[in-house]
């Protein structure tokens, strides 16, 4: 389910350190936290939709809306590679090779391009259950599911987060 995938490829970043580095460079170098933003970001998004299906749970022919949370999870396993390629240095250009525009972006352009607008958009989601003779395809369960799946991704997310500026906090209370 995507929780849990999000949370193995969270857990992979979190887990990557290259040798050799300081504790503050292994912090402000964290190669998860632009992706734990990401995931707070879709599954804060997600939560208002999937709120939105319960508040129009009995009216007539609403249809269920959901984010594309296949899509998001593929964006979130390219971003991973992406990260991995750049700290690999098999994977880095050598001189030799010719140099293009995509090698000059940003790390945080190519994030950008990885998670468009449109993956923070509802769709209507496919029914998963009969539709009712008011043309509605609700399902409160698999609401409420989906919310609670959702509510845990984002506290999971947000608690790295935190534990990851606490670390930076102590790394510089101990500089100082």
């Amino acid at each position: 389910d995507f929780f849990g995938q999000a949370c193995c490829l969270t857990a992979g970043i979190v887990l990557f350190n290259q040798a050799g580095e300081s504790m503050l460079d292994q912090v402000l170098n964290s190669k998860a936290l632009p992706l734990l933003e990401k995931m707070a970001a879709f599954a804060e998004r997600r939560q208002d939709v999937l709120a939105g299906n319960i508040a129009n749970i009995d009216t007539p022919s609403y249809k269920m809306r959901d984010l594309p949370v296949q899509e998001f999870q593929q964006a979130l396993r390219d971003a991973v590679q992406l990260k991995e390629n750049l700290t690999d240095p098999v994977s880095q250009q050598t001189l030799a090779m010719p140099v293009t525009l995509e090698a000059t972006k940003s790390v945080e352009a190519q994030l950008q391009e990885l998670f468009p607008r449109s993956l923070f958009q509802a769709r209507e989601a496919t029914p998963q259950n009969l539709t009712f003779q008011d043309d509605n395809n609700r399902s409160i369960e698999s609401q409420m599911t989906q919310m609670t799946k959702n509510s845990m991704m984002q506290q999971f997310a947000v608690e790295v987060m935190m534990a990851q500026m606490n670390q930076l906090l102590t790394v510089i209370s101990e500089r100082a």
